[in-house]
């Protein structure tokens, strides 16, 4: 990398850095801000607020990240172009190629970045802020256990229960071995039901048996229907079924695979799976659609036409990925379409773009 290639590289990160540090403040004032009624009405100490807003950072991260990129990039060209450092550097011989270069590079480096986050980062503390506000602040009882892609979760009468999958929709649980146990915690009765449904009112058992253990005697009996509520509500499951984020792009993987193999549709789980890849690309391509505004557009008007410009772009993303997942998660476009569907049109659009300026140039 020749010097001048460093310097916009240099540049380019450092307005990254510093677009995505205020954002990250900004998003965290608001996001105090809304919690901050919920917080008093627990009585939540300061190390649990700081530990809740410290975890959901890597969230925070994963969202602005593309924001910051596109800001960055019309900050750091738009200056050299404000300057006329980008005529000098054409007077000198320089191709355009080679000063754009640097920016995206770093905008396909910010990308991968971005899905390391995603990946390794965001669900881990994602679960923990949860965490933080479900279990330590609001005081919701903690009974769930996950352990090889399955659950287990304490009942009512002194019971534990291993649930192989629980549906999109919340209101059926697949596969479930229930044990209830005695007080020394040896096992008085086991059943084994296909589902767990949430019927009238209550969770009933489909396709069960059960298994008593009475003086060294087993005894099984259908208990099909019979109520067996391991939770009050649908809505509680909230706390215990992890969502998209909480998960990485294997375990998103396993569970539509596993939904499949059930017979459910996991258009949502589809199409959230494939937005893991997808979105983080989208770093790269708001920096490859921003070029021609960065090095034309903002040589007057400094930093505010540029926060403007960003605004712009950013909308028609964020209005392209509204319109694709709306459309996969009806089943209008197949789900990996769907998620890559704002992608595409950016990807086109910015091609387009980049091969005028190369000629305009």
């Amino acid at each position: 990398m020749t010097l001048l290639s460093k310097h916009i590289f240099k540049e380019f990160i450092t307005f990254v850095g510093g677009v995505l540090v205020a954002i990250i403040v900004v998003y965290l004032c608001v996001e105090f801000l809304q919690k901050a009624d919920r917080f008093i009405k627990f009585h939540a100490t300061l190390s649990q607020v700081l530990l809740y807003f410290l975890y959901s950072i890597p969230n925070m991260v994963s969202l602005s990240l593309p924001m910051a990129t596109l800001i960055a990039s019309l900050l750091s060209l738009g200056g050299l172009s404000r300057h006329n450092e980008i005529i000098a550097m054409r007077a000198s011989g320089v191709s355009l190629a080679k000063i754009v270069m640097p920016v995206l590079a770093g905008g396909l480096l910010l990308s991968v970045l971005g899905f390391l986050n995603n990946e390794y980062f965001m669900p881990v503390y994602s679960s923990r802020a949860n965490y933080i506000r479900n279990v330590e602040i609001e005081k919701k009882q903690q009974r769930v256990m996950f352990q090889q892609h399955k659950l287990w979760l304490r009942g009512p009468d002194n019971s534990i229960a291993n649930i192989e999958l629980v549906s999109p929709t919340r209101t059926e649980m697949i596969g479930l071995s229930i044990y209830k146990l005695n007080p020394d915690f040896s096992v008085r009765e086991r059943i084994w039901a296909d589902r767990l449904v949430w019927e009238n009112g209550a969770w009933r058992l489909k396709h069960s048996r059960a298994y008593t253990f009475v003086d060294d005697k087993v005894r099984s009996r259908v208990a099909d229907n019979e109520i067996f509520n391991i939770v009050e509500s649908p809505s509680d499951l909230g706390m215990i079924v992890k969502d998209s984020q909480e998960m990485n792009f294997q375990e998103l993987w396993d569970y539509v695979k596993r939904l499949k193999m059930s017979g459910y549709k996991a258009l949502s789980y589809e199409v959230d799976l494939y937005n893991k890849i997808a979105f983080p690309f989208s770093s790269l391509l708001v920096v490859m659609i921003s070029l021609p505004f960065s090095i034309h557009k903002v040589r007057s008007g400094g930093a505010g036409k540029g926060f403007a410009i960003a605004i712009v772009i950013a909308f028609f993303y964020w209005m392209l990925m509204s319109i694709g997942s709306s459309l996969g998660r009806s089943g209008v476009l197949p789900p990996m379409a769907a998620a890559w569907f704002a992608n595409l049109l950016f990807g086109v659009a910015a091609i387009i773009v980049l091969l005028r300026m190369q000629k305009t140039m």
